[in-house]
C-alpha cells in the first residue's frame, strides 16, 4: 500500500527526503510529470519537476486550490504536437486524458469521490518534498502563450471540511516549489542553525529558510 494510514512503509519525520524514499513508497521509478493509477491499492502521483521555463503549478490561496500544469510530451505520429493532448490520433488517452476524464466524472457525479493524487516535488537532483495527498476536483484545458495546455485543479485531500491557516505543516507544503528549490542550494541542504543534514524543513513564510525539526520547533510534533 501506498500513502495511507496504515502504509507499513516507513516514512520520516521530515517531508524532504530523497529519490530512493520515493522510489520505495511508490514502488515504481517515477520518470514523468504524471503517473495515472486508479485503484484501492495505489494513488496516482504527480510529480513537479523543473521545465526549461521553471516551475508553473502554482496554489490559488482565494480558492483554495492547488493547480497543476499538464504532461508536455505529447507526441503525434507525425512530430511532436505544441498543444497539450487529451488523445492520441491512435485514440488512445494520453496521460492528460486520463486525469481529465477522472476530473469529469467526479464533477458530473459519476464519481462518488475524487481521484486522490500524491504529489511530489524535485526540488534538487535526488532529492524531493512530499506535498502530500490532494484531491482531483476539476481540469481545464486553456490558452496559454500561443498553445493549448491542461490544468488539474486540486484540494488538500485532509482539509476539505476546513483547515488551519497558521498550521506550520500545512504552510510548509504550499511554499512554491521555485522558493523550496532555490532555499535548498542556498542553504546547502542543512540547517541554518545547527549545519544538521537530516530531519530538515522549510520553514518561515514571507523569509524561508531550512531548519531541523528541534530549530523550528516541530520536535514534538511527531511523525508527518
Amino acid at each position: 500500500m501506498s500513502n495511507f494510514l496504515g502504509d507499513p512503509t516507513p516514512r520520516s519525520r521530515s517531508p524532504i527526503i530523497s529519490a530512493a524514499e520515493v522510489i520505495a513508497r511508490e514502488g515504481v521509478e517515477l520518470h514523468k510529470s504524471m503517473n495515472f493509477r486508479d485503484d484501492e491499492f495505489m494513488l496516482s502521483v504527480f510529480l513537479v519537476i523543473p521545465r526549461e521555463r521553471g516551475y508553473v503549478d502554482l496554489w490559488d490561496d482565494e480558492n483554495q486550490q492547488f493547480i497543476f500544469e499538464g504532461h508536455d510530451s505529447t507526441t503525434l505520429e507525425s512530430g511532436k504536437s505544441v498543444d497539450q493532448l487529451a488523445m492520441y490520433e491512435s485514440g488512445k488517452l494520453t496521460d492528460n486524458g486520463k486525469f481529465l476524464k477522472a476530473a469529469n466524472a467526479f464533477k458530473d457525479g459519476i464519481r462518488k469521490e475524487p481521484l486522490q493524487i500524491q504529489v511530489y516535488e524535485k526540488i534538487d537532483a535526488g532529492v524531493f518534498f512530499d506535498k502530500g495527498i490532494f484531491d482531483l476536483i476539476d481540469a481545464r484545458q486553456v490558452s496559454e502563450s500561443g498553445r493549448k495546455v491542461f490544468k488539474f485543479y486540486l484540494t488538500l485531500a485532509e482539509t476539505r471540511g476546513g483547515y488551519d491557516e497558521h498550521d506550520p505543516d500545512r504552510i510548509e507544503r504550499l511554499i512554491p516549489a521555485a522558493i523550496k528549490a532555490e532555499v535548498w542550494k542556498r542553504d546547502k541542504g542543512r540547517c541554518t542553525e545547527c549545519y544538521t543534514e537530516s530531519d530538515l524543513h522549510f520553514a518561515g513564510t514571507t523569509s524561508v529558510s531550512l531548519k531541523c525539526s528541534a530549530h523550528s520547533g516541530r520536535a514534538k510534533r511527531g511523525l508527518l
